[in-house]
């Protein structure tokens, strides 16, 4: 099997059976993100504990791959800080805009996302999480600390 069929396999797995898809009981961070061309509207909730993300889930309708990438973004979340959040963002953004670039280990499976670079409707669906995460983040339900090293 080659990388790119590793790939779309991790994105149709992550699709299937979503990762964290519910709603957050406790969220004390949310934002909700919408793609009116294609008709995706996903709620990211986040619960931050000393500055931290302690937990992360999504819901909502949203076509494969906002659905993957929201999964994999959910999974990889917790333990890391809001300034993290934004460094990685830009590397995934950047691993979308050129997908001859090699791997970003911080990433792991989300690096997977890479196929869709040659798509600019489905980079947008890829990145939809990840703006809707962070603009959770700016958006705080309470006092949010950061214990980013």
């Amino acid at each position: 099997m080659g990388l790119d069929q590793l790939y779309q396999q991790v994105i149709l797995d992550h699709n299937r059976s979503p990762r964290h898809y519910r709603r957050l009981e406790g969220a004390t961070h949310s934002a909700r993100g919408r793609d009116a061309l294609c008709g995706d509207d996903i709620l990211v909730e986040l619960r931050l504990v000393e500055g931290l993300i302690e937990e992360a889930a999504f819901s909502g309708e949203a076509c494969a791959i906002t659905t993957a990438s929201a999964s994999m973004l959910m999974d990889w979340l917790p333990g890391r800080c809001p300034e993290a959040v934004l460094t990685a963002y830009e590397k995934f953004r950047d691993l979308l805009d050129d997908p001859a670039s090699a791997d970003c280990p911080e990433l792991g499976p989300m690096n997977g996302l890479r196929a869709v670079s040659g798509f600019p409707a489905r980079v947008r669906n890829a990145l939809l999480p990840w703006r809707t995460a962070i603009e959770g983040l700016q958006r705080a339900r309470g006092p949010a600390e950061s214990r980013c090293d």
